[in-house]
């Protein structure tokens, strides 16, 4: 069935053909929804009216569907509009490989980044458990950045039925319902392995082999297989022999090889794994720039032109000889290297930096469009790709074999499969101070002050590992593995009286978990990393290396500089450093730019007037008559305090002075002569302290106990204050702490949830708060004190309540930081509340789950936000540099 530009599929608006064959017909279309231009892809009617076809195709859409890789085109959905079914999938731009390959045969430097793109989007395929099966030029998409996009994963594999006589036969024998069944021939003839064209089961190796047919044709310029008909082109795959005498003889040994092995009959003999593959290209790639730059650097235009053929001889026995070694050796000279990552378009913000252990990829968190998720960038490549379900994440780090990353999110430890794939909670966490991961699936972690902790990989119950000697310890950040898995590194920081000592302590999964013993390895007022055979540590302002025996423990040498000049780039977050070192030595850091603007926006999002200079603060907070704001700032020095903005006056004024403490999070008595705060003090916790507005008197321990505890609201009666605190098993919890009698806390929201943000209604008969029971952030009220029912607020995801003055409108923001309004109805029994509206799109520059972003006046009119401003530098660089280490 053939549709003509204007024709509509749902959603979709038909714009042009783009060309037709076995699996249907394929359009431009126009998604009108989200106003992008997508293909799709028309399903054969004798396939869309299989229901066992379509059953089948079905579940392999969805596995396709949480592929996510730069190297492969994405599979956005099925579409069904009037009885036609389509696939709906990323439009790429750009000619195919067989367009190319219409021109001739590829240059070795043209060829060999398109077959390591091929290679690496197979590898993340098969690690998925997906079998292309019909790997071919046409298939594969050469976008105008240079990269290599191979499309229709595994759709071959569910196409055509050749027993049926509706088979065109024109087009090549596919796979059906059963895939992997013997006698069923599947893949187009030509690029098919022989075990595919016989009919017998197969798996990844016959991509392997198809990958070889592609990569012989970029080097030859000619078909591999070409015979007359399907039916001799099949006898070919199965009998004809392979001269590898036509690939062109300036092929290094290492190429030749290479092929041989993807194109080996014996499927038990061929190339066992594409990620061998990718090595190898990588190999030749690294190794042809080094002797390429090498030869240019030592040459002249006029020996060039007496003598360009002695070069080329040279380069050719340098290859021969180099495919004598193994693979994965490495330049024994090389130069030291140094380039920068610019973060993704539209980023406001990027933070994170962290280097794969293979040195391969560089993972951030980056905030676009009001989003935060993880980024992974190939260092190879021009682009990194969000990963889906990452809302939130901050400090990632990778597992060991590199194709996972854990990261903190809304009060919880997961991780995620770069290949694609939703995120699993590994388990609930406070706050976010770092971790590790080792190869026995062991993880380290730590996130309130405190000590490090323990789960498994897969998932559980965490332990202590590590004791904190109270009351001169603080807390213990930023653990990383030693090479042996059972060392550690980490950073801990304490006080004794009135002096401050930081340090990176040696730790040991082998010591009892009371112990206090502690092996420092260097005083450092951030975390050290360990790469290389070396430890890299900043020393005012210079990152030192000096050689460590892992083994011994010990250092073995003296230390030198690796970058003079760091600039911004330790923060001073609690011993977190912008900085991060894959084991093969490759170093990732980052000068961080804070500038974080307290704005006022009117309803239509229009910035009405700034308060202050761009500075690190957060957590803004209206007094009640709305003359003066309090809001938690940190110094340069990373310690955090709260200040107090007068409004009328246009003057600041520091609320808290314990200086070896960090102070943060304030809530406003109703009569704004108070406020209550949380504060470490008394380490390891937060604790609740209270103190007059005016800075008169000593700050008063309200409450204290062996968990860390966040202020959020103070009711309108004055006899109520509503904190969050997390336990262990279940948690961000909402708590109230009475004011009258015995003040003894009740638990209000205790579930295997989080709960978070809780504000009190103007009548304070009722609470808004935060809950991510439905598997995202939304909002929800419930009565108070005892509860009459629950009301969910929120419809897409919510975040952050605020109340209006009247009780009549409640606020918040969406996971893409759009502030919403939804009218609201409260009687002493019931509530309910009218359609959520978008009233602007928020620029909220710090996004954290556990603290406001922003305060709303009493008639929500004006809003008060944490923004970035308009000419603000935007998010910073990342700069790595490779082959600091002395070999």
């Amino acid at each position: 069935m053939a549709f003509a530009a204007g024709a509509r599929l749902g959603p979709y608006e038909i714009l042009s053909a783009l060309g037709a064959g076995g699996m249907g017909e394929v359009y431009q279309a126009r998604d009108r929804k989200l106003g992008r231009d997508v293909a799709l892809k028309i399903l054969p009617e004798p396939f869309a009216a299989d229901p066992d076809r379509l059953a089948r195709f079905q579940r392999e859409a969805q596995v396709l569907a949480s592929l996510n890789h730069p190297n492969i085109a994405a599979i956005y959905g099925l579409e069904e509009s009037d009885g036609i079914r389509a696939l709906v999938m990323e439009l790429v731009e750009g000619p195919t490989l067989a367009d190319r390959l219409a021109r001739g045969a590829l240059p070795f430097d043209e060829a060999m980044p398109i077959a390591r793109s091929i290679a690496e989007a197979l590898e993340a395929a098969h690690e998925r458990g997906v079998i292309h099966r019909d790997l071919k030029p046409a298939n594969i998409k050469l976008t105008s950045q240079g990269q290599a996009k191979v499309l229709d994963f595994g759709l071959a594999a569910i196409v055509q039925d050749p027993s049926r006589p509706d088979v065109n036969a024109t087009h090549s024998p596919t796979l059906t319902l059963d895939a992997t069944r013997a006698g069923v021939i599947l893949g187009t003839a030509a690029y098919m392995s022989p075990e595919q064209a016989a009919g017998k089961p197969v798996d990844k190796r016959a991509d392997i082999w198809s990958f070889g047919v592609v990569l012989w044709e970029m080097l030859t310029g000619k078909k591999l297989f070409d015979g007359e008909t399907v039916a001799h082109t099949l006898a070919d795959v199965l009998r004809a022999p392979i001269d590898f005498n036509q690939v062109p003889r300036s092929a290094p040994l290492a190429v030749r090889t290479l092929l041989q092995r993807c194109l080996d009959r014996d499927v038990k003999r061929r190339l066992r794994d594409i990620g061998e593959a990718r090595v190898q290209i990588e190999n030749y790639l690294t190794n042809f720039r080094s002797a390429s730059t090498s030869a240019a650097s030592a040459s002249s235009p006029s020996w060039l032109a007496g003598g360009g053929w002695i070069a080329a001889a040279v380069l050719l026995a340098a290859f021969g000889a180099l495919s004598l070694v193994h693979f994965r050796e490495t330049p024994t000279t090389a130069l030291t290297t140094r380039f920068q990552i610019l973060p993704p378009d539209r980023a406001t913000s990027a933070d994170y930096p962290t280097i794969s252990p293979d040195g391969r990829r560089l993972a951030f968190v980056a905030t676009v469009d009001g989003k935060t998720l993880l980024w992974v960038r190939p260092l190879d490549s021009l682009a990194a790709q969000s990963l889906a379900g990452t809302e939130g994440a901050a400090s990632p780090f990778w597992s060991p074999d590199s194709r996972f990353l854990a990261f903190f999110s809304a009060g919880r430890l997961k991780k995620v499969d770069i290949a694609g794939g939703p995120p699993q909670t590994l388990c609930t966490v406070e706050g976010v101070r770092g971790g590790t991961w080792s190869r026995d699936g062991t993880i380290l972690f730590s996130g309130a002050p405190g000590p490090i902790r323990r789960v498994a990989a897969a998932g559980g119950v965490p332990t202590t590992v590590t004791k904190v000697a109270s009351p001169t310890e603080l807390s213990h950040n930023w653990p990383q593995f030693l090479p042996d898995g059972r060392h550690f590194l980490y950073w801990l920081f304490e006080r004794e009286a009135d002096r401050e000592r930081a340090a990176v302590i040696i730790g040991s999964l082998d010591d009892p978990p009371n112990s206090t013993q502690r092996r420092r390895l260097l005083a450092s007022d951030f975390m050290a990393e360990y790469s290389a055979g070396h430890v890299l540590f900043e020393r005012e302002g210079v990152l030192m290396a000096q050689p460590f025996d892992a083994g011994q423990l010990q250092w073995r040498g003296e230390p030198f500089p690796v970058v003079q000049e760091l600039g911004p780039a330790v923060t001073g977050r609690n011993g977190w450093s912008a900085l991060s070192a894959s084991s093969d030595g490759t170093l990732a850091y980052q000068s961080i730019r804070a500038r974080r603007q307290l704005a006022w926006f009117d309803r239509a999002g229009k910035e009405v007037g700034r308060l202050g200079q761009p500075e690190d603060q957060f957590a803004p907070r209206l007094s009640a008559d709305q003359q003066r704001v309090a809001v938690s700032r940190r110094s340069a020095e990373g310690k955090t305090d709260i200040w107090l903005l007068d409004l009328v006056r246009d003057a600041r004024m520091r609320f808290t002075t314990f200086q070896a403490a960090n102070n943060a999070n304030p809530a406003w008595s109703p009569d704004g002569g108070r406020m209550v705060f949380m504060s470490n003090r008394e380490g390891p916790f937060f604790d609740l302290y209270l103190k007059a507005s005016s800075g008169a008197g000593g700050d008063e321990l309200l409450l204290k106990s062996s968990d860390s505890k966040l202020p959020t609201d103070w009711s309108s009666d004055g006899r109520f204050i509503l904190y969050q605190a997390q336990h262990p098993k279940t948690g961000w919890d909402i708590w109230v702490l009475p004011l009258e009698g015995d003040r003894k806390p009740v638990p209000v929201l205790q579930t295997e949830f989080n709960e978070l943000l809780a504000q009190f209604s103007p009548d304070a008969r009722w609470i808004a708060y935060q809950s991510d029971e439905s598997g995202q952030a939304e909002i929800y009220v419930q009565g108070f004190p005892k509860s009459s029912g629950k009301f969910q607020v929120s419809t897409s995801g919510g975040s952050f309540p605020r109340w209006r003055r009247d009780g009549k409108e409640l606020f918040y923001l969406t996971p893409d930081r759009k502030m919403m309004a939804v009218e609201a109805k409260a009687t002493a029994t019931t509530f309910e509340t009218g359609r959520p509206r978008e009233l602007f799109q928020a620029r909220v520059a710090l996004f954290l789950s556990i603290a406001p972003t922003y305060d709303v006046t009493a008639d929500g009119q004006r809003f008060l936000i944490q923004t970035m401003p308009d000419d603000a530098e935007g998010a910073s660089p990342i700069t790595v540099v490779m082959n600091w280490a002395p070999k």
